[in-house]
């Protein structure tokens, strides 16, 4: 199988990729480079939300350790540049069998159409149709919603995370999990299952496409929504003992995919 990968930078986008490339014939990842987040302040002088994504960073560090490049043909390209002309004459000449997005931008035609439906798959972190837009694992941990921590992937239309669900991840929580512990969960799950879609894939096998539903809850965040208030909330929740809460007592969704 001939995989392309459009992603982005961080270690956690290259654990991704390092992974699923293991078991493609030939592979491209195409990432888009965001410059690193630099500071002459020390840790403790940072603001709560800067220490917030220091943790974040160090928690991956630690986790995804071994994954600080990526093991493949990579293109490095400026971030958002993903539907420039030259990208989609690149991932054009390679010949893909599949595309799998995972962070990187939207993508739009003439590389959206460059495969059929369903050749073309996103990983969203949260669980569709249920939290969408910006920090989808984060907000559960602010509203006491653990049960919608998770991810999915579906194929990619022409909406913004609106086409048919493949499977939905959730992760196996412990009480010492956070936001950042969790997250790293979601992403090594969804790293198998994405393993497990291309098999089938390559072996002609189907695999569920469930139209998206309308959920009797549906949360929606934008990146300006995520302020210090809403910091404080998950670190109480935490301090609450909310997760050892939830593994004592899981809750589970009327509605989710599986592979």
């Amino acid at each position: 199988m001939r995989l392309v990968i459009l992603t982005s930078n961080a270690i956690r986008h290259k654990f991704l990729a390092n992974t699923l490339v293991k078991e493609a014939s030939a592979a491209l990842i195409i990432a888009e480079c965001k410059p690193a987040a630099t500071t002459s302040e020390k840790t403790e002088k940072l603001s709560l939300i800067s220490k917030h994504f220091v943790l974040r960073d160090k928690t991956e560090l630690d986790v995804f350790a071994g994954h600080d490049y990526f093991r493949c043909n990579t293109l490095p390209i400026l971030h958002k540049e993903a539907n420039n002309l030259s990208v989609f004459e690149s991932v054009k000449a390679f010949n893909p069998d599949i595309i799998v997005v995972y962070g990187a931008s939207i993508i739009r035609p003439p590389l959206l159409s460059l495969l059929p439906y369903g050749r073309i798959i996103n990983l969203h972190l949260g669980l569709s149709p249920y939290y969408r837009g910006s920090g989808t694992n984060f907000w559960p941990f602010v509203n006491d919603e653990l049960e919608y921590v998770g991810a999915t992937i579906l194929n990619i239309d022409a909406g913004v995370d609106t086409g048919d669900i493949i499977t939905h991840i959730r992760p196996q929580l412990v009480p010492s999990d956070n936001v950042h512990t969790a997250g790293c969960k979601v992403i090594a799950a969804s790293a198998d299952a994405l393993l497990t879609i291309m098999r089938r894939k390559e072996n002609g096998k189907k695999l569920p496409a469930v139209k998206q539903w309308k959920a009797e809850i549906e949360r929606y965040y934008r990146k300006k929504d995520f302020n210090e208030k809403a910091l404080l909330e998950y670190y109480q929740n935490l301090e609450n003992g909310m997760v050892a809460r939830y593994c004592n007592n899981p809750k589970t969704l009327p509605q989710l995919v599986s592979i």
